[in-house]
């Protein structure tokens, strides 16, 4: 059941949606204005439009100038936007286009990074706010057979929508709308498989800070957790940067090993590809437990005689299927509070607000 292409191509994209790492627009349908977030500055810089014939629901970010030859450090970028999931579904699909004041398609590479986060709904190894989705302009739209896989979303639920934006081209492009597509089914039809993302990151608990320095020679860093229910993974993958040598993920109550790559580098240590790996084994996937310590680990080989300052990183990132209910954030956990803040904050000073 797992071994299709466009299987393996959705569970890689739900894997990278936490890590760093289009047509024109259809028919519209019902629009819904979302409402802000009390208490949080807000730009009103969002929409939420149903394109019911194509069960596609767009969230819409800007509108925003981006000039010519410009980083993403010198914008005023988009402040993050809180809005009202319209209706229960499940997303069978995810893409992220960018058009100009005159609705034609900007080249993808002026997008950094967008993503969706549900504030409702905690991660699975950190009580922190749920990442759905994220993209960046490597990110292709990605889809499964609805009945197979989906990510459940409840009408009803708010959500905060943020998109980085530079502008490396030599065009200026005016009044630039970011387009986070989800393609739907509607709640009545259920897919076999309820699946939510899931990453593990090397440093965690902190919010503001994911690199880590590297000391000439070999290195790594590692982090533990314990998840919050019990599931099974389904499909993994990950994130590192140069000079990495190696990303696992171990049971570490059983000693079983869940994930040990050693990714894919060129001559200079650059990063060209990180293996997903599709559990298949015994039954759909490799059961987790929540009485159970995981550990993630990246190992790295600094060939210079100098510490590399921020040179390292290290997060797996998959989709998980809950053999329990799913936990709600609970609002008051100092770690929910302060990743909250931080990806407010982060995305207003022009930092990276992914989490990576």
């Amino acid at each position: 059941m797992m071994t299709s292409k466009r299987a393996t191509v959705f569970l890689s994209a739900i894997a990278a949606s936490w890590l760093p790492g289009g047509g024109a627009a259809g028919q519209a349908g019902h629009e819904h204005r979302a409402q802000p977030d009390p208490g949080e500055a807000q730009s009103g810089l969002l929409d939420v439009l149903d394109r019911a014939d194509e069960r596609t629901l767009v969230i819409e970010l800007g509108p925003i100038d981006l000039p010519a030859n410009t980083d993403h450090h010198a914008l005023e970028q988009i402040p993050v936007q809180f809005g009202e999931i319209p209706f229960d579904f499940t997303i069978r699909s995810l893409f992220a286009d960018i058009v100009d004041e005159e609705g034609e398609l900007v080249p993808r590479e002026v997008l950094h990074h967008a993503n969706l986060l549900d504030p409702t709904r905690r991660e699975l190894f950190l009580p922190i706010m749920l990442r759905i989705m994220a993209a960046s302009h490597e990110t292709p739209r990605v889809s499964v057979p609805g009945w197979l896989f989906g990510i459940p979303m409840r009408g009803g639920s708010p959500f905060l929508a943020l998109a980085m934006l530079h502008n490396p081209t030599d065009r200026d492009y005016r009044g630039v709308r970011v387009r986070l597509q989800l393609g739907y089914e509607r709640r009545e039809l259920l897919p076999m498989y309820s699946i939510v993302p899931f990453h593990l990151d090397t440093m965690f608990p902190q919010a503001e800070r994911k690199a880590f320095d590297l000391p000439p020679g070999r290195s790594s860093k590692s982090y533990e957790s314990k998840p919050a229910v019990d599931g099974m993974i389904v499909g993994l993958s990950g994130h590192l940067h140069r000079y990495a040598t190696r990303l696992r993920l171990e049971d570490v109550t059983t000693g079983e090993v869940l994930y040990d790559v050693r990714p894919a580098t060129d001559d200079d240590g650059h990063i060209e590809e990180i293996p997903v790996l599709l559990h298949r084994g015994k039954g759909l996937g490799a059961r987790v437990h929540a009485s159970h310590v995981y550990r993630v680990t990246a190992e790295y080989l600094n060939p210079t005689a100098e510490t590399i300052v921020d040179g390292g990183m290290g997060a797996v990132a998959g989709a998980f299927i809950p053999l329990d209910e799913w936990p709600r954030a609970d609002t008051t956990h100092p770690l929910y509070v302060a990743d909250r803040q931080w990806v407010i904050a982060s995305q207003l000073e022009h930092g990276d607000a992914h989490g990576h």
